[in-house]
């Protein structure tokens, strides 16, 4: 049985109720932090029962962790599929190199839509605490996993240098998205342009084949 506080039920009614629960709670905690968040206001606010917040989420604390867990992998998780199929409908490295132009503009689209610097604080969130930083280490691993067979399609077709581990080279990757942390929080961040050509840039020691063309 899992431990996650992220509840995953299998009834489409349940998982709207879910999904309704933490963006509630998640306006609540950008509004007015983790204290800001009470059962009967949560209650309130999205018409769920007090008795099915505490079904779904065992109790306050769960609730916190499952929408920081959420927030946390709710972009890289959309964004995988994305890229498993770009991998998949790959033919070769010729194939590879012409569609340099669609990574960089993935690459772009990613860091308009989601924002390191707040995944980054969710990582900060877990220090003393390890019920958070468990919760965390569960979503990291999924995402590690969902990244690294990714990087398996890759590698099969002869586009992973042979020396770099598959699972290596994915983390490498996810590490890349979320430190960009340092550039949104700087008082002149790089814009997303330059942010993108340069994390290409750092990844080309990956594949065999360039990512920026010559």
């Amino acid at each position: 049985m899992s431990t996650s506080s992220l509840p995953t039920p299998k009834q489409a009614r349940a998982r709207d109720t879910v999904e309704r629960l933490l963006s509630a709670t998640d306006a609540v905690m950008r509004e007015g932090g983790e204290s800001a968040v009470r059962i009967q206001d949560i209650s309130a606010t999205t018409g769920v029962s007090v008795g099915s917040i505490y079904h779904h989420f065992k109790d306050r604390d769960g609730l916190i962790r499952a929408t920081y867990a959420h927030n946390y992998a709710r972009v890289v998780e959309a964004d995988l599929p994305m890229v498993r199929k770009f991998f998949e409908n790959l033919s070769g490295v010729d194939d590879f190199i012409e569609r340099q132009p669609r990574m960089h503009a993935f690459l772009k689209y990613h860091f308009d839509t989601q924002s390191a610097l707040d995944r980054a604080a969710i990582v900060g969130t877990s220090a003393g605490r390890p019920l958070m930083q468990a919760e965390l280490a569960r979503v990291q691993h999924s995402l590690n996993e969902g990244a690294t067979e990714v990087m398996n399609i890759a590698a099969e077709r002869g586009l992973v240098k042979p020396n770099v581990s598959p699972r290596a080279a994915a983390m490498v990757v996810l590490g890349l998205l979320l430190g960009r942390a340092v550039a949104e929080l700087d008082t002149e961040p790089v814009n997303d342009d330059d942010w993108a050509t340069a994390a290409l840039a750092a990844i080309d020691g990956l594949f065999i084949a360039p990512v920026q063309p010559q």
